[in-house]
């Protein structure tokens, strides 16, 4: 009896603890609930990251270390491998498996067997109309076969830090081994966007290929991205993008924004569609903008910020603060909620046994920041060696004898001419000075002399007299 009573009442417990426990059933969750950090904005993809760029520094994170396809936004990979290992003006000429290797109607722009295209041409197909026969055609002239450059982007891609993507192929069509993350696309779009050609393409709205040895017509290319292309859905600080679909993948988004020294870097995965990918991303950049602000490290470390070395102490007048050559990095940024200041961020600083050379900079050190246990900037420590103290060396004006015979002959007419006016000043100066010497000094002299006879003088007269003998 007492056992039925016993478990009667553990079964009445559970149900009411059941009950009152909240049940999340497929939901996800803003990760950015940590008190004293902005709240993000809730979204429809599964997966997103807002990255800052120069600092690397995660502003909204929403799964972003699930495992997704990444569709088309796997050719920014592509496109960096091969920016990096070929050059713009490199002739690709493309095979049979490139043209019917990948899905006929998947995206393409009509190229056939054996037409060639320059490399530069190739990047703006496969980054603006992410056309999947020349990745393929890329992917085979730069690694020699699909599975050797596939194993170039996973290298390349765990080489920046993408540790949990896995790519099998150069244009992310369907591939069960073939994922990667929200925060390792991050990563790989941060890599690519330092890359000077990249940025342009990748911001690209047009271009056009003229008529190759096949194709007789131009093909006139466009930018998927629609904040990219300005039409549709506007985001006007957009400065760069890549997307990506398959029935798989749903809707991926890559896109990066810049206002001021603000970048920020956008993925949303697994958007349920191309609308709301778009409101999403905008959200995302918003959220970004409005909330953070970034500052330049050489403009907040000034007088006596950096303390914590005896090398940059305000009393050592060789490391004063206008002439030390120990400075921060101008490319250092610092980035921070509004709600916080620069005081918050906890500092360190490290130096470097053993110094790197970067453009006729000594890379002495490091200092770096910290808020609420996030990097969130640094910046190198600099020895300048381009304003050291030397000795100056000055050429010989060595003429030839004609000219020195000339400038001679004109040397000394000039100075026939002075030798007269420099004598006669001479002379001047030199009655001026006998002069002031004979009023101020013989003649009180002379005077004294006088006076000093006519009183001796005097005084003989009175030894004489028959009064002193008294």
């Amino acid at each position: 009896m007492k056992r039925r009573m016993t478990a009667f009442i553990n079964l009445i417990l559970f149900f009411f603890t059941s009950f009152l426990s909240p049940i999340t059933v497929g939901a996800t969750v803003n990760d950015n609930q940590s008190p004293g950090w902005p709240t993000g904005p809730n979204i429809y993809a599964e997966g997103a990251i807002v990255m800052e760029a120069s600092t690397g520094l995660i502003l909204y994170e929403k799964n972003i270390d699930n495992a997704y396809y990444p569709a088309s936004i796997t050719k920014i990979l592509t496109a960096l491998i091969a920016i990096e290992n070929s050059s713009m003006g490199e002739i690709v000429t493309f095979s049979r498996d490139a043209i019917f290797n990948v899905e006929l109607n998947s995206s393409r722009i009509g190229i056939d067997v054996g037409e060639q295209l320059t490399m530069q041409q190739c990047l703006y197909a496969i980054l603006l109309e992410s056309a999947n026969e020349v990745t393929y055609g890329v992917a085979e002239h730069i690694g020699g076969s699909i599975e050797n450059f596939s194993k170039m982007m996973n290298e390349r891609a765990k080489s920046i830090g993408a540790m949990n993507s896995n790519f099998t192929n150069p244009h992310g069509l369907p591939d069960d081994d073939h994922y990667s993350t929200p925060y390792d696309m991050a990563l790989i779009t941060r890599e690519a966007m330092k890359n000077e050609t990249f940025r342009k393409i990748f911001g690209t709205r047009t271009y056009q290929i003229p008529p190759t040895n096949i194709q007789e017509e131009t093909r006139y290319l466009r930018n998927h991205h629609r904040f990219v292309l300005k039409q549709d859905y506007r985001y006007d600080d957009c400065i760069g993008g890549k997307t990506g679909y398959t029935s798989k993948a749903r809707f991926t988004l890559v896109s990066v924004a810049k206002r001021g020294d603000l970048e920020l870097i956008s993925i949303v995965m697994k958007d349920d569609s191309s609308a709301h990918q778009y409101a999403d991303t905008k959200a995302l950049f918003d959220y970004g903008f409005d909330n953070f602000s970034i500052y330049p490290i050489n403009e907040l470390e000034t007088e006596g910020s950096l303390e914590e070395s005896p090398m940059f102490t305000r009393f050592n007048p060789l490391l004063s603060e206008k002439e030390t050559p120990i400075v921060t990095d101008e490319n250092g940024y610092l980035v921070l909620p509004n709600t916080a200041s620069f005081q918050d961020a906890e500092k360190d600083i490290s130096f470097y046994p053993s110094p790197e050379i970067q453009e006729g900079n000594n890379i002495i050190g490091n200092i770096s920041y910290t808020y609420m246990g996030k990097y969130v900037g640094g910046a190198n420590i600099l020895y300048n060696n381009t304003n050291k103290l030397t000795l100056e060396t000055k050429e010989l004006n060595i003429k030839n004898p004609a000219e020195n015979s000339s400038n001679e002959d004109t040397e000394s007419k000039t100075t026939g001419r002075l030798y007269p006016i420099i004598l006669g000043i001479i002379a001047g100066i030199l009655v001026l000075i006998m002069s002031l010497y004979y009023i101020f000094v013989e003649r009180p002299r002379l005077k004294r002399r006088k006076a000093y006879y006519k009183k001796r003088a005097n005084r003989r007269k009175h030894y004489h007299d028959d009064y002193l003998n008294l």
